[in-house]
């Protein structure tokens, strides 16, 4: 499988991609151009519900380096906030300690960032996290995405601590850009290139410092969503039974994508993603509801053609016939 296809399966909440395209999109040429190649629509960017492949938010991220030039995720540090994080910014910002909060990143990361495997190591005297990509990402990339998870980890621990934390170690996979003094003044923390894993390091001694924002029952909360978030991630056959529950029981007109994806709480987009990780798609479970419900009435013959084809939800009596033709071998009168 290639890198593109492999990105392409991995998915994104649609956030950072609103995000961007707000903030760097601010006339019609500069949106357009952002948003070339990723396939995006705006109906789907006006979805509170809609999110995005990892692939999608890697042709953002080039999009955008291409307009602005490499650095660009400097040009405004307050939009990597800790607050943009959704479920996981509050989990790790009401988390009993920094340690914790550490501990929630690394666990719950790919609720956010599903292209990467972040792992937490803790030593006697420093804690760690390492940020390794699933994919291989070519090196532009890799310093955005790192510049940007670097800024949101100032932003977070300086809010736990009430400080900035200047005893922060940040090591990036990747050459040091021109620009790099601009780097070190917005993360005021000890940054270094060309290291073995891009990491984020703290002192063991901080990881018992009582978070300032600590709150048990919003933080209980927030990881009650992000392990249902997990569960959604890793459970693509749970979705099957969802939607095989609801054509079982739908009404005698058509259920479509676009409506199932709505009582199920999902996108369209994630709907067709998770039902084909389980090899099926929306059409083949409908197919097979109505194949059965066809039989069902044509046998207990107490309906003629056109009334069964109109119970269906078909637009005329032929386009039932055919359909009947395709799952029975022959022309149902």
């Amino acid at each position: 499988m290639s890198a593109a296809e492999i990105l392409e399966n991995l998915p994104m909440p649609m956030g950072y991609f609103r995000l961007i395209l707000r903030w760097f999109g601010d006339t019609p040429e500069r949106r357009a151009a952002i948003l070339a190649g990723t396939g995006m629509t705006e109906a789907v960017l006006a979805d509170p519900s809609a999110d995005i492949s990892a692939f999608q938010f890697m042709r953002q991220i080039d999009n955008v380096t291409a307009l602005c030039g490499e650095g660009w995720t400097l040009a405004s540090p307050e939009l990597w906030h800790h607050a943009n994080r959704g479920a996981l910014g509050v989990a790790a910002l009401t988390a009993p300690n920094l340690g914790r909060s550490l501990e929630i990143l690394a666990r719950y990361s790919p609720t956010r960032a599903s292209y990467n495997r972040v792992t937490f190591r803790r030593s006697r005297s420093e804690g760690r996290l390492d940020y390794d990509p699933l994919v291989a990402l070519d090196e532009p990339r890799r310093r955005a995405l790192s510049e940007i998870r670097f800024m949101y980890m100032h932003s977070l621990v300086a809010t736990i601590l009430g400080r900035p934390p200047a005893e922060a170690r940040y090591q990036f996979d990747c050459a040091e850009p021109a620009y790099a003094d601009r780097v070190r003044a917005a993360l005021r923390g000890v940054v270094t290139y060309d290291a073995d894993h891009c990491s984020f390091a703290m002192p063991s001694d901080h990881f018992d410092e009582p978070s300032l924002f600590f709150d048990p029952t919003l933080h209980a909360r927030a990881v009650e969503e992000l392990d249902r978030a997990l569960q959604r991630l890793s459970r693509p056959f749970e979705l099957r039974g969802q939607v095989d529950r609801l054509l079982h029981t739908m009404p005698g007109t058509r259920l479509d994508a676009e409506t199932a994806a709505r009582a199920l709480g999902v996108s369209r987009r994630t709907l067709t993603r998770r039902l084909g990780e389980g090899g099926v798609g929306f059409r083949e479970l409908l197919d097979g509801e109505l194949r059965t419900r066809a039989r069902r009435l044509l046998d207990s013959g107490g309906l003629s053609h056109a009334e069964i084809a109109d119970r269906l939800g078909y637009a005329d009596p032929t386009s039932f016939s055919r359909a009947c033709r395709r799952w029975f071998g022959a022309a149902v009168s």
